[in-house]
C-alpha cells in the first residue's frame, strides 16, 4: 500500500506541475496567475481517485511526453545544482580558507558538507533509476527515489543563504583588499548559482538585485579561472554553465563560450564519463587516481572525434592531455586534491544519466523551437521546473506528516 501511495503521489504532483511547462507553448488552458489553486485542487482530487485515474511512473514516462519532460528537467536541475553547491563549498575553502574574514561563513558551509554529500548521493540514485526507466528497464524504486531526491534537494535549498553570505563577505573584503582572480571567480559562481535560484523561484526582484551586483571577472578571465580548477570542479562548473545557457539564465562563464562549442564540450565529458562508468563496473572498486586516469584516457579518445573549436576550448580549460598537465598544474596552483568520493560521484552523475540528458536536450530543443514560433509568449521554464520539484516534495511531506508513509531520505538533516 505504501509503494502504491508513493507512486501515485509522485505521479500526481509532477503531472499537475508539468502542465505549467507545456501550457507555455501549447494550448493547455492553465492560468499561470492561479496555478497554486489549480494544483491544490487537482492534488486533492487525485488523492481521492488516483487509483482510477493514474498508472505508475514508469508507464507515464512511456505514454505522457509532458510528464516525462517535467520529471527529466527536474532531475537535471536538481542534480546539477546539488553538485554545483558542493563544488563551490570546496572551492570557497580553497580560495578563502586562509582569510580570517571568511572564517564564519566557511565554518557554516563545512558544517553542512556531509549533508550536501548525502543529497548528491540521493540524486545520483534517483538519476540512475530514472535513466533505467527511460531505457525501458523495470525500475520498481523509481517513485520512492524521485520523492527522496526532491525532499533532499529542497532541504539543501534552505542553505542557499550561505551563497549570499559568501558574496557579501567577498564584496566587503575586496573594499580594502585586492583579492585574486580565483576568489573573485568563486564569488561570481555563487552569484550565478543564486541567479539560477531566482529564475527557478520566479523572483524578479532578486534577479535584478543580483544583476546590479554583477560579475567581478570578464568571461575570458572566468575561463582562465576554470582552467586552474581540478578536474572534478571543471566538470561540475561546465555542467552548471551549460544548464544556465540552456535555460537562458545569466552566466558570465557561459557567455564566453559559443553555445554549440559548450554543448560539444559537455558531450565529450559525458561520453568519457560513460566509458569510465563501464570500466568502473567491470573492474570493481578503484582508487581515485585510477578512475581519473580512465576518465582522462577516455576524454582524450573522445576529443579525437570532436570539432576543432571544441578542442581549442578544452585545451584552454585544461581538459586536453590532463594527465600530463595535472601534476604541474597542481604544483603551480596549490590546489587541494579532493578525495575519491567527490570525483567518483561526479563521474557517476554524468556517466549514468545518458538517457536523462538526451531527453532533457530534446525537451530544451522543443521549447526553443516553440519560442521561436511564438515570441509573444512569456516563457518561464525555470519556474515551471521548480514547481515540479516543490510540488512533489510538498505532497510527499504532507503524507509523511499524516503518517501515511515514511520515506525520509537517510542522513538528510
Amino acid at each position: 500500500m505504501k509503494k502504491k501511495s508513493i507512486i501515485i503521489l509522485c505521479s500526481v504532483a509532477a503531472v499537475c506541475a508539468i502542465g505549467l511547462i507545456t501550457s507555455r507553448f501549447v494550448d493547455w488552458p492553465v492560468n499561470s496567475n492561479d496555478t497554486s489553486g489549480d494544483i491544490a485542487k487537482a492534488a486533492r482530487f487525485s488523492r481521492e481517485q488516483a487509483s482510477e485515474k493514474l498508472s505508475n511512473m514508469e508507464e507515464l514516462l512511456k505514454t505522457d511526453s509532458a510528464y516525462k519532460d517535467g520529471i527529466v528537467a527536474a532531475q537535471v536541475v536538481m542534480q546539477t545544482r546539488a553538485a554545483q553547491f558542493g563544488t563551490l563549498v570546496d572551492l570557497s575553502n580553497e580560495v578563502a580558507g586562509n582569510i580570517p574574514a571568511f572564517a564564519e561563513v566557511l565554518k557554516e558551509m563545512n558544517a553542512n558538507r556531509e549533508m550536501v554529500n548525502n543529497v548528491t548521493n540521493s540524486l545520483v540514485e534517483s538519476g540512475e533509476k530514472l535513466n533505467a526507466a527511460l531505457d525501458g528497464e523495470e525500475s520498481p524504486k523509481l517513485a520512492q527515489s524521485t520523492i527522496n531526491a526532491s525532499l533532499a534537494y529542497t532541504t539543501l535549498q534552505k542553505q542557499n543563504k550561505l551563497a549570499n553570505r559568501f558574496i557579501e563577505t567577498t564584496d566587503k573584503y575586496l573594499e580594502t583588499a585586492q583579492g585574486n582572480d580565483q576568489l573573485k571567480f568563486v564569488r561570481d559562481q555563487w552569484l550565478e548559482y543564486q541567479q539560477m535560484t531566482a529564475a527557478l523561484e520566479g523572483d524578479k526582484a532578486r534577479a535584478e538585485a543580483l544583476a546590479k551586483k554583477g560579475n567581478l571577472l570578464s568571461g575570458e578571465k572566468a575561463l582562465a579561472a576554470v582552467g586552474r580548477c581540478d578536474l572534478n570542479a571543471k566538470m561540475t562548473i561546465l555542467q552548471s554553465a551549460n544548464l544556465a545557457q540552456s535555460m537562458n539564465v545569466p552566466s558570465g562563464l557561459a557567455s564566453a563560450i559559443n553555445p554549440e562549442t559548450l554543448g560539444r564540450i559537455i558531450s565529450a565529458i559525458r561520453s568519457a564519463a560513460e566509458v569510465t562508468m563501464v570500466n568502473m563496473t567491470a573492474e570493481g572498486a578503484l582508487q581515485s587516481n585510477q578512475v581519473e586516469k580512465i576518465f582522462n584516457n577516455a576524454l582524450d579518445e573522445v576529443m579525437k572525434n570532436t570539432s576543432a573549436d571544441a578542442i581549442a576550448s578544452m585545451q584552454k580549460l585544461g581538459l586536453a592531455n590532463v594527465q600530463k598537465m595535472a601534476s604541474t598544474q597542481k604544483e603551480v596552483l596549490g590546489l587541494k586534491k579532493r578525495g575519491s568520493d567527490f570525483f567518483n560521484s561526479a563521474v557517476k552523475m554524468v556517466g549514468s544519466n545518458s538517457n536523462v540528458m538526451e531527453a532533457y536536450q530534446n525537451m530544451i530543443g522543443s521549447v526553443a523551437n516553440n519560442v521561436a514560433q511564438s515570441q509573444s509568449q512569456n516563457l518561464n521554464l525555470g519556474q515551471s521546473i521548480n514547481n515540479v520539484i516543490s510540488q512533489t516534495a510538498a505532497v510527499a511531506n504532507s503524507e509523511i506528516i499524516a503518517g501515511k508513509f515514511d520515506i525520509v531520505p537517510p542522513n538528510i538533516k
